[in-house]
């Protein structure tokens, strides 16, 4: 059998972020890949050093005949170009920090010339890799638009989840024959998650017995998150700080429907399926998802997923009460998104594409 020797590199502060953990596992579950690993342990300005090294001793040693510059390897791509220098190198731009800086998060002007350079210097880094790949098809369009790059150079591969941490168990909730409903919901608190949104149809249900749980939060932002609950009186949301990665199946288990989403107003809301979506498929729990109009992904509206368009609490709020008042489907609805899961975005599936690509 030929072996295709790869080398996939990373220096993030987040060394086992999901997007890098699928991509290694369904890198190694193809047959004849040889897989060297240039990924930080350390933390800080040492990471870059630590994978540097790895990656002059991998190149020395092993010479691969492919190189994989993970998200977010902006920082560091020319250096890894250089190292890199004769051999394709794939680019892993899951999302653009030009948006994320400009649109998203609004702290740099548009127009102004750190936007422009911002713009510039990530176009350049686009342009010199040899394959893009981003998350979604939607995400694929607006990197062709935005940098005029072209669409054969753009390749787009779902972020699956850990397979190995999220699996079916019961579909049905622990609550089943609870008086309350369990709602549940973890991550970051972007502006795409929409917590706003979230926390106004948690205020239209108020008087349900649907209770919120609502996990995660950068800890420099919760102010106007708390103080909206405090705002609305919302005695039915409960806020848990933090929660270990390995304990979120627990409490997916315990729901009886996950806010996969995302629920905000941005434009990257309207591009990218969150982790979380496919950690609740992948356990088949039945889950809330942000509609993305004009988006192929296989999501149907009460047959494997519950669809409210983004940004509308009342929708929102609309598709929890739907799956309260009819629990005896929920577990059908789970069953069919694990189905689609397997089908579409499993790391199997992520295999085949990257195959495909170093082939």
């Amino acid at each position: 059998m030929k072996t295709t020797s790869v080398c996939y590199a990373l220096s993030y502060y987040s060394p086992k972020y999901i997007r890098t953990e699928t991509l290694v596992k369904a890198l190694q579950a193809i047959d004849g890949v040889e897989l060297h690993q240039a990924r930080n342990s350390s933390k800080g300005i040492a990471r870059y050093f630590e994978t540097f090294w790895k990656l002059i001793l991998i190149r020395v040693l092993h010479n691969p005949q492919y190189f994989i510059l993970g998200f977010r390897g902006y920082e560091i791509f020319w250096i890894v170009r250089l190292i890199a220098l004769g051999r394709p190198l794939i680019y892993d731009h899951m999302m653009s920090p030009y948006d994320s800086l400009i649109n998203e998060r609004a702290v740099v002007r548009r127009g102004g010339w750190i936007g422009k350079a911002i713009l510039l210097y990530e176009k350049s880094v686009l342009f010199a890799a040899d394959l893009v790949l981003t998350d979604t098809d939607i995400h694929k369009q607006y990197f062709h638009e935005l940098f005029e790059l072209p669409l054969d150079k753009i390749e787009a591969i779902p972020v699956g989840t850990d397979e190995t941490l999220f699996q079916p168990g019961s579909s049905a909730s622990q609550n089943a024959n609870s008086s309350h409903f369990e709602t549940l919901f973890y991550g970051s608190f972007l502006p795409l998650h929409g917590m706003d949104v979230i926390l106004k149809a948690a205020f239209i249900l108020r008087d349900r017995p649907i209770r919120f749980t609502l996990i995660g939060g950068n800890r420099l932002d919760l102010s106007n998150f708390h103080r909206t609950i405090k705002q609305l009186n919302l005695h039915n949301v409960k806020h848990i700080d933090w929660v270990e990665f390995e304990e979120l199946p627990m409490y997916i288990a315990r729901a009886d429907i996950g806010l996969g989403g995302p629920f905000g107003r941005t434009g990257q809301a309207g591009r990218v399926i969150t982790g979380k979506t496919f950690q609740f498929l992948a356990m088949a729990k039945p889950v809330i998802i942000g509609q993305r109009p004009g988006s192929d992904d296989g999501f149907e509206d009460k047959t494997n997923c519950l669809l409210a368009p983004q940004g509308d609490e009342t929708a929102l709020a609309g598709a929890i009460l739907w799956a309260f008042e009819h629990r005896d489907r929920l577990e059908q609805i789970g069953r069919r998104g694990y189905e689609l899961y397997k089908s579409k975005y499993s790391i199997e599936r992520i295999s085949e594409k990257i195959k495909r690509i170093i082939s």
